[in-house]
């Protein structure tokens, strides 16, 4: 195994790390604004979250190849260190465990933003249904559906 590359790889989770914290950030935005009912501000962050999204799409494919490279490619996250050269075995503990933290980080704020945003839609469904004419509407998006006003609108990309 090269040194060098080595070192490289851990700069490229140094900097999948940032990635991450990124989109962190972008979930927790978006679970405030879902709160907040700020539908502008939600398209923004879905906007984001989807740019991040395939930004870390190129990164997963450039992880694949880093790690053939290193003849790492069956080597889970968890065991890199096992797999590390003597003297950047502490580097790499340090990267690994920083990474690890800001993925729980992230899936932990992914959650919280998912679970706001369905807590949300199924409040609509409710008042949807409430409001149809008929009575008659069943729970879930329904082509017969009312059509929502302009302000509760939005893109959804998720």
């Amino acid at each position: 195994m090269n040194e060098v590359d080595f070192k490289e790889y851990l700069a490229f989770l140094r900097d999948l790390g940032v990635t991450l914290g990124e989109i962190t950030t972008v979930e927790q935005e978006k679970a405030k604004f879902v709160r907040m009912d700020d539908l502008d501000g939600l398209n923004e962050c879905m906007k984001r979250e989807q740019a991040l999204s395939m930004a870390l799409r190129s990164c997963d494919q450039k992880r694949d190849a880093m790690l053939l490279l290193l003849g790492l490619e069956d080597v889970p996250l968890r065991d890199l260190l096992d797999h590390a050269p003597p003297e950047d075995r502490e580097e790499t503990r340090k990267t690994v465990e920083q990474l690890c933290r800001q993925y729980a980080l992230f899936r932990s704020a992914f959650e919280v933003a998912q679970d706001t945003l369905e807590c949300n839609l199924h409040q609509i469904e409710k008042v949807l249904h409430m409001e149809s004419s008929d009575g008659d509407m069943q729970p879930g998006y329904q082509e017969t559906a009312p059509q929502l006003p302009p302000r509760l609108r939005t893109d959804f990309r998720a």
